[in-house]
């Protein structure tokens, strides 16, 4: 009964404690690193951070105080944090609440450390909503965009293709005009008028025969 009591007395406890995150860096801002570097913290809740601190990978603390929803930014006074090799802490009292990856920054821009799925190095989101998620966005919109032009590209391959399936190759030699076929229709009836001829030729050398051999026969 007691280990009962005391898991709903330590539930809320760790609840705040998992509440807050680290969740953006700007290591080596664009010009002077001393009093431009800061860190972003993110709760969704309503937290107290009197008791946190902040601990690099030099070992030196840093003290918060106050109290803050959503982003909280803090402004480091004087250069505190290094360019390469850095990690920072989140101790609420002695207990680790979380910590970095190490990171290195040698670009000297507004580009920072930010929280996703993992830390990437994206454009600066101080005080806002991380890149990440908009970055995932635009990558889903560039792949819609890859997407439809691989359709539209496969649309104009099949017409290109179809178009050259239907398409008939002719030879002057077989195209036949009108001329042609009056020249052809010319040809046919001299052959006819020829064949006409002939036969009534025949037919007068025959007829011209009989008569002659009738007149030999009267004398």
């Amino acid at each position: 009964m007691k280990k009962i009591f005391f898991i709903f007395i330590l539930l809320p406890l760790l609840s705040s404690i998992s509440a807050i995150r680290i969740n953006e860096i700007e290591m080596n801002p664009k010009g002077i690193d001393s009093g431009n570097e800061w860190i972003e913290l993110y709760s969704e809740d309503e937290i107290d951070i009197k008791d946190y601190k902040l601990i690099n990978n030099d070992g030196n603390e840093l003290a918060l105080s106050g109290s803050f929803s959503g982003y909280y930014v803090y402004t480091f006074e004087k250069q505190w944090l290094d360019n390469i090799d850095e990690k920072i802490f989140l101790y609420k009292n002695d207990d680790l609440i979380d910590e970095t990856n190490l990171f290195e920054d040698d670009k000297n821009n507004e580009l920072t450390w930010q929280l996703c799925d993992s830390w990437e190095f994206l454009e600066s989101t101080k005080g806002e909503e991380n890149y990440c998620e908009r970055k995932e966005n635009e990558k889903k919109d560039e792949e819609v965009v890859e997407e439809n032009e691989e359709i539209f590209e496969k649309v104009e391959k099949n017409n290109t293709q179809n178009i050259k399936l239907g398409t008939i190759e002719l030879n002057t030699k077989d195209i036949k005009t009108g001329n042609d076929k009056k020249d052809l229709d010319k040809s046919d009836y001299a052959k006819y008028g020829f064949v006409i001829f002939c036969i009534l030729l025949g037919l007068l050398f025959v007829f011209r025969k009989k008569r002659l051999n009738k007149n030999e026969f009267n004398e």
